[in-house]
C-alpha cells in the first residue's frame, strides 16, 4: 500500500495535469452548489422554483428554509453530475495515468475523446456500483434492526467499501483493455482476488474521510439552528473538497496498481 501511494504521489507530482479531470468534477459540483443556493432568486427561480414549490412547498423558497433544503438538492445534482461528468472524467484520468506510467506526457483532449467512446460502458459499471451501494444503505438498517445509527452507518460503509473493492478495476479494464461493461466487471472481480487486501486499504482509508462529513450532515439542521443557517454552504463546500481528494487518491492508486500487476 505504501509503495503504491508513493508511486501515486510521485506520478501526480511529475504530471500535475492528471489532477485536471478531478478538478473539473469539483468545479461542476461547486457550480451545482451555487445553483441550488441561488434557486429561489431570479433568473434561476423561473426554472428551479416550480419543482421546489411542487415537491417541498412554498416555504423552502424563502430564507432560512431554502438553506435547509440545500443538502438534498445538492445530493440529487451530484448524482446527475457524477453520471454524466464524473464517469467521463474517471475514464480520462485512467488513460492519463497509463500515459504517465509509459513515460509519455498525459494528454487531456485525446483521452477525453477516447473516454467518450467508452462512456456507455463506464456508465453501466457506475450504475451497477451506485445501485448496489444505495441498496446497502437502505437495507442494512432494516436487516440488522439496530437502534444505534452510528453502528448502522459503519456496517453500511464497510459493505459499500467491499463492493467498491471488488468492482474497482472494472473501469480500468474498460479503458485499458477495451472490455465491455459486464466483462470488465468480471475481470475486476477476478483481478481483485489477487490484490484484495491491498485494494481494500487503498479504497477504504480514503473513504473513511467521509465519516466526519456524514456525521456533520446528520446533525446539520441542529447545527444550522445553533450557529447560523449559512454554515450549510461551508460544510457542503468541505464535502466537495474531500470528495475531489478522495476520488483522486482512490482512482489513481488503484489504477497504478492495476497497471503494475497486469504486467506480472
Amino acid at each position: 500500500v505504501l509503495s503504491i501511494w508513493g508511486v501515486t504521489f510521485k506520478t501526480l507530482r511529475e504530471n500535475p495535469n492528471i489532477l485536471v479531470p478531478f478538478l473539473v468534477v469539483g468545479f461542476v459540483d461547486t457550480l451545482i452548489l451555487a445553483l441550488v443556493y441561488l434557486a429561489p432568486r431570479p433568473p434561476l427561480s423561473a426554472l428551479l422554483a416550480p419543482p421546489i414549490r411542487a415537491f417541498w412547498g412554498e416555504q423552502f423558497l424563502h430564507y432560512p428554509f431554502n438553506l435547509f433544503l440545500i443538502p438534498r438538492l445538492f445530493q440529487y445534482g451530484h448524482i446527475i453530475s457524477t453520471a454524466f461528468i464524473g464517469v467521463l472524467m474517471t475514464g480520462v484520468a485512467i488513460l492519463m495515468l497509463k500515459e504517465a506510467k509509459g513515460s509519455l506526457r498525459p494528454c487531456i483532449l485525446f483521452n477525453l475523446i477516447k473516454s467518450l467512446r467508452m462512456y456507455l460502458r463506464l456508465l453501466v459499471i457506475w450504475l451497477v456500483i451506485f445501485g448496489l451501494v444505495s441498496v446497502v444503505f437502505k437495507v442494512v438498517p432494516f436487516a440488522f434492526k439496530l437502534k444505534q445509527p452510528l453502528i448502522t452507518l459503519y456496517i453500511s460503509l464497510f459493505i459499500s467499501i467491499f463492493i467498491q473493492t471488488i468492482f474497482m478495476y472494472a473501469m480500468p479494464a474498460v479503458m485499458l483493455e477495451q472490455k465491455k461493461a459486464f466483462s470488465a466487471m468480471k475481470r475486476s472481480i477476478s483481478f481483485s482476488k489477487n490484490v484484495f487486501l491491498t485494494t481494500l486499504i487503498l479504497v477504504g482509508i480514503p473513504t473513511l474521510f467521509y465519516i466526519p462529513l456524514i456525521m456533520l450532515q446528520g446533525g446539520l439542521a441542529k447545527l444550522m439552528s445553533r450557529l447560523f443557517p449559512e454554515i450549510v454552504l461551508a460544510i457542503m463546500g468541505l464535502n466537495i473538497i474531500v470528495s475531489v481528494i478522495t476520488d483522486c487518491l482512490v482512482t489513481c492508486s488503484t489504477t497504478i496498481l492495476f497497471l503494475e500487476q497486469r504486467k506480472v
